[in-house]
């Protein structure tokens, strides 16, 4: 068994790559509807293209009708091993597909360049281009030391139960992920093929979702004082919020990159029963941390900025501050070996290195890092069909075919790198 990559060895594997395979499998994938808490006909469907594959396969059941499936395909002893995970619930539920074909779930080719349909871009065709590229080492007779194991996983989505809205379809934020590692899915490495666009990502912010209650006195609007509803209070709450964010973002540069905080939602009253005032009104932030803190630092730093406002302001006594999402990011260093594995594939396969950076999102990777698995975000989807990358809201998800092609190229290497061949 050797670790010295052949350029031959890849190459037979790269001609393996079965293009309308590809194609095909991002379609089918995508015809099945599967958001949130609801991943289970998905996750049977991944089932099968892993057995078809070659992958012992098991389904892991999480509760409500969730399964997470996970394939190893056992390697011939010697090498490392490396995990593809991909997540199985979609960003956007059924009841958006009226917006367009991006948003549909459907897949549509167009120009046999680009695929349409939701779940395209986040991240159906990831998990088609890991069993691509598998499948391509498998057919081009290519006898791999280490195992391969792909992980589809349920639950990724930033998604959190919180106060009434409870039950499977708000429960997101890893718990499909943190499952399967911890029965079974587990490999020496591991890529997330989330939507980077082709660049290179070792590292991640972390959030923490925190709610803020301001007390208010509920009455009918006839008897009401303005200075006493909730929603009125809050106003002080929120203009030293937006006085606080830009500080908080300026103190915590990393390089030219900035983490964010959103204003998410603001709840209070009740619209069917105008002539009576809220008795609190809750507004909800999520906090972007760099990848190395803690969701402490957040949660401690908004509860002493609402502090001092209600020092300040006595109508506001009673304010309460909770934090009911805590998810730290992750990072790995340039010089890890994965990472330089990635680098080196998509060097030699595309022509020159990966762009690398750090995002705002949050992924499974902090999961997986934290629990022993080096693990990096690199995918082939983000590319906008009318030009740049990120996401179109108007386009809705799509992906670009050539791109899954070349990143496919660069999955290969990377297996046979890590992975090792057996002579």
């Amino acid at each position: 068994m050797t670790n010295k990559i052949d350029p031959n060895v890849v190459a037979k594997a790269v001609d393996q790559i079965d293009r309308d395979r590809l194609v095909q499998l991002v379609v089918d994938l995508t015809n099945i509807p599967s958001p949130t808490g609801y991943e289970g006909d998905m996750a049977r469907a991944v089932f099968e293209v892993l057995q078809g594959a070659g992958f012992d396969t098991v389904l892991q059941p999480i509760g409500d009708e969730r399964y997470n499936t996970v394939g190893r395909r056992q390697g011939h002893g010697g090498g490392k091993s490396l995990m593809f995970n991909g997540h199985l619930d979609t960003s956007f539920g059924p009841e958006q597909a009226h917006r367009g074909i991006g948003y549909e779930c459907k897949g549509t080719l167009i120009d046999d360049e680009w695929i349409y349909g939701m779940g395209t871009f986040n991240m159906k065709s990831a998990m088609a281009t890991y069993v691509t590229a598998v499948e391509a080492v498998k057919n081009a007779g290519i006898r791999l030391g280490g195992d391969v194991v792909i992980a589809g996983v349920a639950g990724e989505i930033e998604k959190a139960p919180v106060n009434e809205f409870e039950g499977r379809k708000y429960q997101g934020y890893g718990v499909g992920t943190k499952f399967a590692i911890t029965h079974g899915a587990v490999a020496d490495y591991c890529i997330l093929g989330e939507p980077t666009n082709m660049m290179l990502i070792p590292r991640h912010c972390g959030t923490s979702w925190i709610k803020i209650t301001v007390p208010g006195h509920l009455i009918h609007t006839a008897w009401s004082d303005v200075e006493k509803n909730a929603i009125n209070k809050s106003r002080v709450i929120l203009d030293a919020i937006h006085e606080w964010i830009p500080d908080y973002i300026g103190r915590n540069q990393l390089g030219d990159f900035r983490p964010q905080v959103n204003v998410s939602a603001i709840e209070a009253g009740w619209p069917w029963r105008g002539a009576r005032t809220p008795d609190g009104c809750s507004i909800y932030l999520d906090v972007r941390t760099l990848p190395d803190a803690l969701p402490t630092m957040a949660y401690t730093e908004v509860r002493e900025m609402v502090s001092a406002v209600v020092r300040d302001n006595p109508q506001l006594e009673g304010t309460k501050v909770e934090i009911f999402v805590s998810a730290p990011g992750t990072s790995i260093p340039d010089d890890h070996e994965l990472v330089q594995t990635i680098i080196a594939a998509h060097s030699q396969q595309l022509g020159e290195p990966p762009k690398m950076g750090i995002e705002t999102w949050y992924s499974d990777a902090a999961h997986m890092n934290r629990y022993g698995i080096p693990t990096v975000n690199y995918g082939s989807a983000g590319r906008i069909r009318s030009g740049g990358g990120g996401f179109s809201t108007h386009q809705g998800e799509h992906v670009h075919i050539g791109d899954m092609m070349d990143i496919v190229k660069v999955y290969i290497q990377a297996i046979i790198s890590i992975c090792g061949v057996v002579e």
